[in-house]
């Protein structure tokens, strides 16, 4: 992506390596990437339902930030 400092590519390794680490654990719903709030990098989107299973999730990971998003209960209909 043109004015960040990670390219797309690097985004997803860093992406693999968090789900790696941290997927699996009850409450995380979901991992992506998005841009960080200063909108100048990229950063690794988690969704979790509780913003209390957040509390242990790094600030950063590999050089990127971590964006938590509180998104509640997922159901399917």
């Amino acid at each position: 992506m043109a004015g960040t400092k990670h390219s797309m590519d690097e985004a997803r390794e860093i992406q693999k390596a968090f789900e790696k680490k941290f997927g699996g654990r009850k409450g995380l719903l979901g991992v992506g990437i998005c841009l960080n709030p200063r909108r100048d990098d990229l950063a690794i989107n988690v969704s979790v339902s509780r913003s209390a299973q957040a509390s242990d999730l790094p600030k950063t990971f590999d050089g990127l930030d971590v964006v938590v998003d509180v998104v509640g209960t997922v159901r399917a209909f």
